[in-house]
């Protein structure tokens, strides 16, 4: 028989005690790690490890240096809609952020692409054919 958790501690029921009545409001809040079992990140994690413990260490190394390089894209491109929020879009110095910051991404843009295609041939002549943690990094 499946069994349902309750909150707070309270004893467990059986589905077909569907009608059970509580007044306690506040319910249960799920840990970090529960979080991020239930949104599958945990296995996200132990699959990117498993697949960069296989790694030589020059890769994973590329490796973490394209998420870091993904993840300084993503703050430029929040920067940039904080710039082109703002109301004085005719002011030169608004306009010279804005190519500046977009000039950056599209600079990172390309590093990172850079990277893709280096790491892309550094597994390759390590005889590495699956480009899973390659490819979960880009996402």
């Amino acid at each position: 028989m499946m069994q349902i958790h309750k909150p707070l501690g309270q004893p467990i029921a059986s589905p077909s005690e569907s009608t059970v009545k509580s007044n306690d409001t506040t319910g249960y809040r799920l840990s970090e790690k529960e979080l991020d079992n239930i949104s599958g990140q945990e296995t996200k994690e132990k699959a990117e490890k498993e697949a960069s413990s296989d790694m030589p260490d020059h890769i994973a190394k590329m490796i973490e240096q394209l998420k870091k390089i993904k993840e300084q894209i993503e703050q430029q491109k929040e920067q940039l809609e904080k710039l082109k929020a703002l109301d004085n879009q005719q002011d030169e110095a608004v306009k010279a952020q804005v190519e500046a910051q977009t000039n950056m991404i599209v600079s990172m843009q390309a590093q990172m692409g850079s990277l893709v295609q280096t790491i892309a041939e550094a597994m390759k002549e390590a005889g590495i054919t699956d480009t899973g943690a390659l490819v979960s990094a880009m996402v």
